[in-house]
């Protein structure tokens, strides 16, 4: 992955994002590699197939749905080293020829009307003004076009007082990362696709890393235990040198297990894989 050498000062003025690409994590939603093959059975993605990843990030789903499927995807993203890097890794994993990455808004797509036949995103509509966010996205995919999405939810119904811990673990994921963090309810993402103008809805609720499979799938997919070890070294190191990323991680490492180590706060969250069609007429 490209990666020019920062200073601590220059790190600790990283958004938290900008951050983890500068360290070269892969992926970051919490279904891992099975959620996106997946969302890719659901969307009916083959080699036929012309596929627009929104938020791409390093490139990581979109290399490996072009190798999984034998697709075509354009990656966008608004961080230029995430395109950068994008792009190193479509060389390195020999899918040059399967992938475009373009720097780009998700509000402002550079496409015309019906261009795509599918879009996908993973860990970022969460994060988007969804009424703009989907309504660009409908904009830009052909008629009858699918729109999947692999993103966070929290339940429904929740009891009061695990309420006010899974919301607590969502401001301090909003702290850390400076953006509006907020699991949305699987009626409120059925919704959201509703407003744009989706039909065909369906909500799939999915529990991260439920079997050993999922974890060493993970592993794999992010380099082998060598590159994880490489990666937890490296931000250690950062964490020693610098009091601010301490912090920020310390931070993290609270917020993950309120919602991920806590046996009652965890059974209301997971992730959603949404899938639906634009309308033919």
């Amino acid at each position: 992955m490209v990666k020019r050498k920062q200073t601590i000062s220059e790190i600790e003025k990283m958004k938290y994002y900008d951050f983890m690409t500068y360290m070269g994590v892969p992926y970051f939603h919490i279904g891992g590699p099975r959620s996106t093959e997946e969302l890719a059975k659901l969307c009916h993605i083959n080699k036929n197939s012309i596929v627009l990843m929104v938020g791409c990030g390093n490139g990581f789903s979109a290399c490996y749905l072009a190798k999984k499927t034998g697709c075509f995807v354009v990656g966008v993203d608004i961080a230029s080293l995430s395109i950068e890097n994008a792009r190193q890794r479509a060389i390195e994993e020999n899918v040059e020829m399967m992938t475009e990455f373009i720097i780009a808004d998700a509000y402002n797509l550079p496409f015309r009307e019906d261009s795509f036949e599918i879009i996908i995103t993973e860990f970022v509509s969460q994060f988007l003004d969804k009424d703009m966010a989907f309504t660009e996205f409908i904009h830009v995919l052909k008629k009858g076009g699918s729109l999947g999405i692999n993103e966070m939810y929290r339940d429904n119904i929740i009891e009061p007082q695990l309420k006010i811990k899974i919301d607590e673990a969502e401001a301090i994921f909003t702290e850390v990362t400076g953006l509006p963090f907020r699991m949305n309810t699987p009626d409120e993402w059925k919704h959201y696709f509703e407003e744009a103008g989706f039909s065909d809805i369906r909500i799939l609720k999915c529990r991260p890393f439920q079997k050993i499979k999922d974890i060493t799938s993970s592993i794999t997919a992010m380099g082998g235990i060598v590159k994880i070890t490489g990666l937890i070294f490296g931000m250690l190191k950062y964490m020693i040198l610098s009091e601010m990323i301490r912090k920020r991680f310390l931070r993290l490492d609270k917020g993950k297990r309120i919602l991920f180590n806590n046996t009652s706060t965890r059974k209301h969250v997971g992730y959603i894989l949404g899938i639906a069609r634009k309308p033919n007429q």
